[in-house]
């Protein structure tokens, strides 16, 4: 197999898992979870897909392959074991979505692996996950990893120019490997802002059920409050003919209002950011 056809094969499997999981999402979706745990399995969702997309677009079809596998497959190994527990019995149809994935994803590994090299491949899966049983969040986990240095692993890329397996022929020429660079960033710029919507509706409804957010509403009110006595202030000024006054008071209404708003979008995106940050250490 061409380093080509793999990287298109790869490329074709990430369109193919977010297939199988916006089914997996109707379903999940139909069994109505409560909303904590609907906002928790799509940001799961959300980061695999952009995840598939970002792996998929990988420099090295190969190891975009070994990094594909080892994502979908935890992600399977995870939901099967805890998923029920942590996110309600309706995440079912999002397992079963996972185990289609990575059947068909090791479908195309054993086209250019040995069924001893694949075996070893999910053995090393299965022992970093006893060795971290603690991880519930897994899109970014790649298979580097599971090896801190590739090369100590049969299944990296040696100092040849090869490439990963004996059975993919690594494109020689520069033309040939422009065309590839260019496949990737069509692609990665195609894929990606489909995501968007998304991520859109899973940051809203994250704000939205934040603890804080009716401090947040307070200080918008406070605002609205200091807003409008400025105004009157200003309103008195100008029937007093003081215009330049007027003015500058208008300027100066102005610059409060952006730094009101500022202030309260950054709290929001620090307050996200920490609760997110908790979430992953647990």
């Amino acid at each position: 197999m061409k380093e080509a056809e793999l990287q298109s094969r790869v490329m074709s499997f990430a369109d193919r898992f977010s297939a199988i999981m916006i089914t997996a999402i109707q379903k999940y979706e139909a069994l109505k979870p409560s909303k904590e745990n609907h906002l928790k399995v799509m940001s799961i969702i959300a980061y695999s897909l952009s995840n598939a997309y970002i792996i998929a677009g990988e420099s090295d079809p190969d190891v975009a392959l070994l990094d594909m596998v080892s994502m979908v497959t935890l992600g399977r190994i995870i939901l099967e074991e805890a998923g029920p527990r942590r996110y309600g019995k309706q995440v079912k149809p999002v397992i079963e979505g996972f185990r289609r994935a990575e059947k068909k994803i090791t479908g195309i590994a054993s086209m250019v692996l040995t069924p001893d090299e694949l075996g070893q491949l999910m053995a090393i899966i299965r022992k970093w996950r006893r060795k971290n049983p603690g991880v519930t969040f897994f899109p970014f986990v790649r298979f580097g990893s599971f090896a801190a240095d590739r090369r100590e692993s049969k299944l990296t890329k040696d100092e040849e120019p090869e490439g990963l397996f004996d059975s993919v022929e690594a494109a020689t020429q520069q033309a040939e490997e422009m065309r590839l660079l260019a496949e990737r960033g069509m692609y990665l710029g195609t894929r990606i802002p489909q995501l968007t919507g998304l991520f859109a509706e899973i940051w809203l409804a994250e704000l939205i059920d934040n603890p804080d957010i009716e401090n947040l509403l307070a200080d918008i009110s406070q605002l609205s409050q200091t807003t409008a006595r400025l105004a009157a202030v200003a309103e008195r000024a100008e029937k007093g003919g003081e215009k330049l006054v007027n003015y500058s008071m208008r300027q100066i209404i102005i610059l409060i209002v952006i730094w009101w708003i500022g202030y309260i979008i950054a709290r929001v995106i620090v307050q996200a950011i920490s609760r997110k940050s908790s979430a992953n250490r647990v």
